[in-house]
């Protein structure tokens, strides 16, 4: 399972529980991007190839020589199409929450310009967890609800692996640049939504339209589809 954009493994918050209960039997195994979470004192990468150059030799299927499924959410859906492109055999089954494609859609879609103020705002505040947080989960989720059972512990989260300011600049830098392919590179499902506020819904939908594949929509929830409706996204998985 892959995170996005200056997220870590703890920014998947309650999910992580859940999705472990709703499978039982399956083995999830959730990686940090370099620069994010556990590993926020790397340098990212400004290229995507060394993304999946770097989680493979991470990835315990990919030791074991065993196929797997990934989950993965904007900037993460931008590595394991990649990866999928790369190395065709390892990743059976990909879904793609939220993600987009320089070539399929403008940088006006790929970034909302009213999140760049509130962004800017974070600059120099990396220790401020609080702020941080806040500002975040404001650009990203739309409950209110649902932000308010997890900031708590992802404001700890946050205090215990602060994200570098330029760490954030690589990772934009590296998602601006990449192209998806023509076609899909495996066994895709798209999943967006109608109420994300920090990147278009019309990105899922043109990757959708690009590809020859089914994008199914969440009516209301923001970016970050798992903090917003962790059920709705456990039903639409693979």
């Amino acid at each position: 399972m892959l995170r996005g954009l200056a997220r870590g493994v703890g920014h998947w918050g309650s999910f992580s529980e859940k999705i472990q209960q709703h499978f039982p039997n399956d083995k999830f195994e959730f990686l940090d991007l370099p620069g994010n979470g556990s590993r926020h004192g790397e340098t990212s990468p400004i290229k995507i190839s060394e993304y999946v150059k770097d989680l493979r030799a991470r990835c315990s299927y990919v030791q074991k020589g065993e196929p797997f499924q990934v989950l993965s959410v904007s900037l993460g859906a931008m590595i394991t199409v990649e990866w999928m492109k790369e190395y065709p055999h390892e990743i059976r089954k990909a879904t793609l929450v939220c993600t987009s494609s320089g070539g399929f859609s403008p940088f006006y879609r790929r970034f909302i310009a009213g999140n760049i103020p509130k962004g800017l705002k974070l600059i120099g505040r990396e220790k401020d967890e609080t702020f941080w947080e806040k500002t975040i989960l404001g650009m990203i989720t739309n409950s209110h609800e649902r932000r308010e059972e997890e900031i708590g512990a992802m404001m700890e989260y946050t205090k215990q692996h602060p994200m570098n300011p330029q760490n954030v600049i690589r990772q934009m830098l590296a998602a601006s640049r990449y192209r998806f392919p023509d076609s899909a590179p495996g066994d895709i499902r798209l999943l967006g939504s109608h109420g994300d506020r920090l990147v278009s819904p019309t990105c899922t939908l043109k990757i959708a339209e690009k590809w020859g594949v089914r994008a199914e929509m969440h009516p209301w929830a923001g970016h970050d589809v798992p903090i917003d409706d962790p059920q709705w996204l456990l039903e639409h998985l693979l």
